[in-house]
């Protein structure tokens, strides 16, 4: 590919955060691990924030809508919507709270009824955290790369054809698009080391 083409490619994708969390031990359900979001600027990073996270606990949301202060934005990718075991982001609050669109994208297709139970069986407050659940809206899938398997995303703040094109345009390597794909590998190497 020439490098001018290279150049138009980068101009003509969006600044997107890419969202996921690191490693940690379900035996240790008071625990924490990290989570990490990451600025792409088409391929490029233009930067990174960490927070720490409650395994199973409520913070996520708070500490996401924390690292995003300040970052120049089109996008929030989101690694699914559950983080640190069940530490949900609510994504049509966070689409509110940020003023943009919202895209988590799942590698499976998730089992909401599976969900629901897990949540009935372990938590108190399961009924607010199945609100956040059906907050993400309407499962919708696609298929970014030729020979993959396809992606489930859900979508707020934007419609399913402008989420599709998003995922599209940033999955590069593999199904998983860039942004998500850089702040997991980031996640990961947090968590090894810290």
């Amino acid at each position: 590919m020439s490098p001018s083409r290279c150049r138009n490619i980068k101009r003509s994708l969006p600044r997107i955060v890419g969202v996921d969390d690191g490693a940690f031990s379900a035996s240790r359900s008071a625990g924490k691990t990290v989570l990490v979001a990451v600025l792409l600027d088409g391929l490029h990073i233009l930067g990174m924030r960490v927070g720490s996270i409650q395994v199973d606990g409520t913070n996520a949301h708070r500490v996401l809508v924390s690292l995003l202060r300040n970052f120049s934005y089109d996008t929030v990718m989101l690694s699914g919507i559950s983080f640190g075991g069940f530490n949900l982001i609510d994504m049509k609050r966070l689409a509110l709270v940020t003023g943009r669109p919202v895209i988590a994208v799942i590698g499976e297709k998730p089992n909401n009824k599976a969900v629901r139970e897990a949540l009935r069986k372990h938590f108190d407050d399961w009924r607010r955290r199945w609100s956040m659940v059906m907050n993400a809206g309407h499962l919708y899938s696609c298929k970014p790369l030729a020979g993959e398997p396809r992606l489930y995303f859900e979508v707020r703040g934007g419609s399913p054809s402008f989420a599709r094109g998003t995922i599209a345009s940033v999955a590069l390597i593999s199904r998983l698009p860039e942004p998500v794909r850089v702040a997991g590998i980031i996640a990961r190497g947090l968590r090894l080391f810290g």
